[in-house]
């Protein structure tokens, strides 16, 4: 019991850390870059690769501006960044992109001269608005990446819901194909108890002709006449006797087919049973990240 709950808990543990959400926070502090060792910021982006937000990166930090950014030994250069919160002048952004455990860490210094960067000491209020500036740009592709998530666990969910509606149907398939067998069986009883009322009149009509052609021995016409009749009759009777086959022939195959439609419903409702499970479980990972994407700040 103690064992089973260990791992129920550790299922649970597992989950809320697989879905929680991330808190984005920036910290500022003194990291080497090119211009030697000066204050700068750094976030991490969760559940984005390295390239993909450099690409982000780089398209925000150049929102304004027409100067093109250059890479230099791992560190961007953005010159001539423009953000009026930021600064009412222009200004270059270094930054470095590192993949972690964790996401993307991105590094960045802000510059009007190269010499000072922004920062708590330089000016309070500026410092708060470069950590917004930061923290806007990570907060909105976290955001994205997951509702991408949350986009892909929910087209989970409804392939999983189509799965179990073609089980269904396929299920419903063979209740109708067992309805169908019934029928036709019920028929081909019909048919046969309908046969051998007829094969019973036609052994006393038979009887009774047998007695004619006796009688007309004498006669060569109607003796005649009568192996005929008589004849008509047998083959009427060996007639009714084949279809009496057939339609037994035909109540065996519904038989095997009612068998095996059986069998797969009884495979196709386990399958459901475990199809819903699945669903159920799917179900809960959508909420779990939809609770993550409405928690995210």
């Amino acid at each position: 019991m103690k064992k089973t709950l260990f791992v129920a808990l550790c299922v649970v543990s597992v989950s809320v850390s697989v879905f929680a959400q991330k808190q984005i926070t920036v910290l500022e502090d003194t990291f080497a870059m090119s211009k030697g060792t000066q204050t700068g910021f750094q976030v991490v982006v969760p559940q984005i690769t390295l390239i993909e937000a450099e690409k982000q990166w780089l398209k925000y930090v150049a929102t304004g501006t027409k100067v093109k950014a250059t890479a230099v030994n791992g560190e961007n250069i953005q010159p001539g960044a423009v953000n009026p919160n930021v600064s009412p002048k222009p200004f270059t952004i270094y930054s470095k992109l590192l993949e972690t455990t964790e996401g993307v860490r991105i590094t960045a210094w802000l510059t009007e001269n190269d010499t000072i960067f922004f920062s708590k000491q330089v000016n309070s209020d500026q410092d708060l608005a470069v950590q917004k500036y930061i923290r806007d740009f990570a907060v909105a592709v976290y955001h994205n990446e997951v509702k991408d998530e949350l986009q892909a666990e929910q087209d989970k969910q409804k392939a999983l819901e189509k799965e179990l509606n073609n089980l269904i149907k396929e299920e419903e398939k063979s209740g109708k194909k067992i309805s169908e067998s019934n029928r036709a069986i019920q028929k081909s009883t019909d048919n046969i108890a309908t046969n051998n009322g007829d094969i019973q009149n036609m052994a006393y009509k038979i009887s009774d002709q047998k007695g004619m052609v006796e009688r007309t021995a004498s006669d060569p016409n109607a003796h005649k006449g009568a192996k005929q009749t008589l004849k008509d009759l047998e083959n009427q009777r060996k007639k009714l006797q084949s279809q009496n086959v057939a339609e037994n022939k035909n109540i065996d195959a519904m038989n095997k087919t009612i068998r095996e439609e059986e069998r797969k419903i009884t495979d196709l409702k386990e399958r459901e049973a475990s199809k819903t499970t699945e669903i159920e479980q799917q179900k809960q990972k959508v909420k779990e990240v939809l609770t993550k994407l409405e928690g995210i700040r």
